[in-house]
């Protein structure tokens, strides 16, 4: 129905020009589909307008308990020039709305429940406040669909009733709309109408205008014909995109490029998908201007329609979640059906501006580009929530990972991104589809993931807005699992010691005997610490490292339950005998206060421990100019330090998780520069960390120094500038690194290295291999430990999780390979002939005299070819119990190789017979000897 003016003849003669000017409340919009994002609340003055609502108040009242849940402040605002006034939650949704109050979706509950106007301060109604009439102005009581709430309706006056947004069968489309006398508390005039903010009420009585027929097929002059375009609009601002018609019914006929108004999907589960489809007008049809769009989305499931329809329908133009559509079709017929379909619409990212983007929503479009998986978090639901992923032309890296704070290149780089994603959507609205059919048709599964960095090709389907977001619904589309999983880390075959770094994501074991469960953080079952356990168990056995710093583990010491040992344990069931792991023992009850902790892991039989353990807290910090410590430890986690002997070699490891860039620490200009909340904080921990380690605090002399951890700090921030000027490198950033571009984390579509390995001088040198393993930051959270099944706190279709190295943590663990320069041992002199004179002879040769090592390495021995009756100690030093067996396969040769652990030297001496020969008579006397024998032996 056209909108009919509330005219004051058919007020009452009675009502006063001073009533007239008192705001009532004239329209309410509390439920809308999906999530409720265009709900409001109009009041009217009568029409007197700019009239000021300064001590006036809101009030919204919940019927489960009849007391108060929001209260909205009117003072500072008043009427516009016709006497309406529209608080919203969301005023891309809302046209008119004059006060955009949080939140943007679920503002007014839905009934039974009520609203009230008081002429009173807001402060008088905290929430939980109960009704009350004083004060009260006018309240309007409403439901949808639900029964009466005799606790609210005092707040109407005697025998009002409660009024049913649902009343006209449509809930979700109409409004509560007064109409008739204006009386103040009186409901008995409402109708549920399509809604009006901000404008005359579309109230039932005599309609000057009729509304319009649907007409014949391709007839375009009957009333409220429309070319999609003229619905559209012409768009040249995005933050005013809503259709000019908004509000309005209209007749449309196009061709139906997309139905998903409900249906099976690929593993034959049953969807109601879009709950509509999507309509493009003919070449023929087009208005020429490339700001409008020619496509529309039709919010309808009960017509049915098939793509390649010609429909014509009548349906009142909405906005939704920022995406106009059609709704409340009233009549649709099919013109004709198999009709080819309008050219998709050429897009190339990234865009000069987002209108490029809004001048195609609801049609057709195509990429001319490969385009690559950028971010799996989308809009804020996930990949797994809502079956979205981001596409762009390139990865985007965090400003301040690849430039300094507050550069014109990081503002650029901010600034890029917006431009460059496109949402892809499965086509299936609800949350969590029990089908996501990414990357291929086979489905998304444990064993077959979606990557950030997959290759996009071939993306053709229909554009829809979602919010901020342009979102393609493809009807083609094909993916390439480029940057794919590797089962191991890039490490040099030259490293004979690997360094590893990682973050196990709130590694709680609850009481350590399998119960204690849930925690404070981490797992909230045991079958899900379980699969936890195992799947970092799977990462760090894969990449067989000698140490192992560990960030976000259990601060609850160290003894038989503890979470550090629970972990070795796991861990050890793995390891090759003689390859086990201990953990690093600072003889505390806890570092810090704090719930997590940093940890120490090594191999004692690769290294060892040397000096003193050191823990760098506020308490033996570095101070600044006032005296006060540098390192604040309940901010960043208390710095876990020790030094390591290997072959005779020292290096002096420092484990850290400095303060993250989430909750405030209360500094000037907290994150205006683009570096996050606390930077000073981490910045003034860099600098205690470098001159603590500069004091060699575990006593043990070096120069081989590495600080290694989260550091919560993209790679050109302040705290790491700090770093770079005392001297260390970051190791991601040299020629040893396996990637250009190096990250180990992804936020908002950005990627980034908040994860380091920075080196001394003395360091750097023997550094042979970087590498931040792609096991986490690149995969989607469902295949982390969490599933429906062991307890996560939410209802999903989740059961994704397997017992490997995927998705073990949130961060990538960082993996260095490190090699000591050595001095392979030497042969001093060549081991002589020994000679062997007879069986009473006493043999011994120390192969020690004849081998030497600079680096006074232990040195091992290997003997091959010695005769009957030799034997080689572990010192190298060579006996014999001579016996005539010693001698029957001389001369011989003996092959020697000796090894520091690391290198070899090989050698050869000769073993001979060297007894005294016997004279000619002899040799006669002892052949007759041999003769008579023989002969008298037969007989």
């Amino acid at each position: 129905m056209r909108k009919l003016l509330l005219a004051s003849a058919i007020m009452s003669s009675s009502v006063s020009a001073s009533l007239m000017a008192a705001p009532v409340i004239n329209e309410v919009d509390s439920d809308n589909p999906g999530t409720d994002t265009a709900e409001f609340v109009e009041l009217y003055d009568g029409g007197a307008g700019n009239t000021s609502l300064d001590g006036y108040a809101l009030v919204f009242f919940n019927g489960s308990n009849d007391t108060s849940y929001m209260t909205i402040d009117l003072s500072g605002q008043v009427t516009d020039s016709n006497g309406y006034f529209v608080v919203c939650g969301d005023a891309a949704n809302v046209v008119n709305c004059d006060l955009d109050v949080s939140p943007d979706s679920n503002l007014v509950q839905n009934g039974a429940d009520a609203v009230a106007l008081y002429q009173a301060a807001a402060s008088q109604f905290p929430n939980g406040s109960a009704i009350t009439t004083n004060n009260l102005i006018d309240a309007l009581v409403y439901d949808t669909n639900d029964g009466d709430d005799s606790g609210l309706l005092p707040l109407l006056n005697t025998g009002q009733p409660q009024v049913n947004e649902g009343g006209a069968g449509d809930k979700d489309s109409h409004s509560n709309q007064r109409c008739g006398e204006r009386v103040a508390r009186n409901t008995d005039g409402y109708q549920q109408l399509v809604p009006t903010p901000g404008t005359v009420n579309a109230c039932g009585g005599v309609d000057p205008d009729p509304e319009p027929t649907l007409g014949e097929c391709g007839d375009p002059t009957v009333e409220g014909y429309a070319l999609i375009s003229a619905v559209q609009g012409n768009i040249t601002d995005i933050s005013n995109d809503a259709s000019p018609l908004s509000g309005q019914k209209v007749i449309v006929e196009a061709i139906v490029t997309a139905d998903l108004q409900g249906g099976t999907l690929a593993n034959g589960d049953a969807s109601y998908q879009y709950s509509g489809f999507w309509l493009q007008e003919e070449a023929s049809d087009s208005d020429g201007n490339d700001n409008t769009s020619e496509g529309v989305f039709v919010y309808d499931y009960r017509n049915v329609v098939n793509v390649g329809d010609k429909v014509r329908l009548m349906a009142s133009v909405a906005e939704f979640n920022n995406a106009t559509q059609l709704k409340s079709v009233d009549e649709l017929v099919v013109c004709s059906s198999g009709n080819d379909l309008p050219t998709a619409a050429s897009v190339t990212l990234p865009v000069a501006s987002l209108e490029a983007l809004e001048a195609v929503e609801g049609m057709r479009v195509q990429t001319n580009q490969e385009l690559i998986v950028s971010d799996l978090f989308g809009t804020g639901y996930g990949f797994g929530n809502y079956g979205q992923f981001v596409v762009s032309s390139k990865l985007h890296y965090q400003p301040t990972e690849i430039a300094l704070p507050g550069s014109a290149e990081a503002l650029a780089a901010a600034e890029a991104r917006p431009l460059d994603v496109l949402l892809v959507d499965d086509g299936v609205s609800a949350s969590y589809p029990s089908f996501i059919p990414f990357p291929d048709d086979s489905g998304f599964s444990a064993d077959n993931p979606m990557r950030i960095g997959y290759r996009v090709r071939d993306l053709e389907g229909v554009m829809h807005g979602w919010r901020n977001n342009y979102t393609v619904i493809p009807s083609n589309l094909t993916i390439d699992p480029t940057a794919p999983r590797t089962l191991e880390p890039v490490i040099s075959e030259e490293a004979d010691l690997v360094v590893v770094g990682m973050n196990v994501l709130n590694f709680f074991n609850g009481d350590g005997q399998g119960g204690g469960f849930p925690t404070s953080r981490g797992a909230p079952s045991y079958d899900a610490f379980t699969m936890q356990t195992d799947k970092i168990v799977a990462a760090l056995t894969a990449m067989n490292a000698d140490v192992v710093a560990l960030m976000e583990i259990e601060n609850d010491g160290y003894d038989a339950n503890s979470a550090i040992q629970d972990l070795v344990a796991a861990l050890n069931t793995q390891q090759q005998p003689g390859n086990e792991y201990r953990f690093v023992n600072p003889n505390v009850d806890a570092i810090g206060s704090d719930a997590i902790s940093v940890g120490l892991l090594y191999r004692s039989a690769k290294l060892s421990p040397t000096g003193e353990t050191v823990i760098l807290n506020s308490d033996n910090s570095p101070v600044d100019e006032n005296g006060d410590p540098l390192f604040i430890d309940d901010k960043n986690r208390p710095s876990l330090i020790q030094s390591f002997d290997y072959q005779g070699e020292t290096f002096t490891l420092s484990v850290n998780h400095l303060k993250s860039k989430g909750s405030a620490c209360n500094e000037a200009n907290e994150g205006q520069d683009g570096q996050g909340n606390c930077n000073l904080t981490r910045t003034k921990a860099a600098q205690a960390l470098t001159q603590f380690l500069a004091t060699q605090p575990t006593g043990v002399e070096t120069d081989k120094v590495m600080i290694l951890g989260d550091l919560n700090a993209y790679s050109q921030e302040d705290p790491m500038q700090v770093f770079y000027g005392d001297g260390f490198t970051n190791l991601k950033y040299t020629d040893k690194a396996s990637e250009t571009k190096p990250f180990s984390y992804s936020f908002s579509g950005f990627l980034g290295s908040l994860d380091h390995a920075l080196a001394s001088d003395g360091l750097v040198e023997h550094v042979v291999s970087v590498d931040a393993w792609h096991i986490n930051s690149v995969e989607d959270s469902m295949v982390d430990y969490l599933t429906e099944a062991n307890g996560q706190s939410y209802n999903s279709v989740d059961n994704y999780a397997s017992a490997d190295a995927f998705r073990s943590s949130d961060h990538d663990p960082i993996v260095v390979g490190l090699r000591f320069e050595n001095s392979a041992p030497m042969l001093k002199e060549d081991i002589p002939t020994l000679s062997l004179t007879g069986l009473d002879q006493e043999v011994e040769l120390d192969l020690g005299e004849y081998f030497v090592d600079a680096n006074g390495d232990e040195l091992t021995y290997q003997v091959q070819g010695l005769p009957a009756g030799f034997s080689v100690s572990d010192e190298g030093v060579i006996t014999a119990e001579l016996s005539d067996a010693s001698f029957d396969h001389l001369p011989a040769t003996v092959s020697v190789t000796v090894s520091d652990g690391r290198d070899s030297v090989n050698t050869e001496f000769d073993i001979v017979d060297n007894r005294p020969q016997p004279s000619p008579w002899q040799r006669i006397i002892d052949f007759l000897t041999w003769l008579l024998g023989l002969i008298f032996g037969r007989f």
